[in-house]
């Protein structure tokens, strides 16, 4: 576990750590892995873990998983797409961007909670914001 982990474990309670951890997991997921998995995909994923030294950490069922999936074609499978995916986010969990990646998002997280919680003891600040939304016209009432 790393210091930024076990302080957001330490702050936030063990299982809601652990519940940011997987959420920022699951955005990571969607924002740096190929949405379709195809032989030339697994192959390079294979060449990037031997690269940057995260085969040797992998489990051996997840090296044997990419070894044998790397002869097909095309991964059409649903549990065994899931499968990879979560395989080839272990792997770019080992390199400098996946690793920046997460804990931007983490800390983005962390940040949006403490903001909430400060926002939410201020209730005059709440009803100022929910004042200001409601009184533009609807057209600019589009948040985000």
């Amino acid at each position: 576990m790393t210091v930024l982990e076990a302080g957001l474990a330490e702050l936030a309670g063990e299982e809601l750590g652990q519940q940011i951890k997987e959420k920022a997991k699951e955005l990571l997921a969607q924002i740096i892995l190929p949405k379709e998995i195809t032989r030339q995909t697994i192959e390079k994923y294979i060449r990037k873990a031997i690269q940057i030294h995260a085969w040797h950490h992998l489990k051996r069922l997840d090296k044997a998983v990419l070894i044998l999936a790397r002869r097909l074609p095309m991964v059409k499978s649903p549990i065994l797409k899931s499968i990879i995916h979560r395989i080839f986010l272990e792997i770019e969990l080992y390199t400098t961007r996946g690793k920046a990646l997460f804990y931007g998002i983490v800390i983005s997280m962390h940040d949006t909670m403490d903001r909430l919680h400060e926002l939410l003891k201020n209730i005059s600040r709440i009803l100022t914001i929910g004042l200001f939304y409601l009184n533009n016209p609807p057209i600019y009432r589009i948040y985000g």
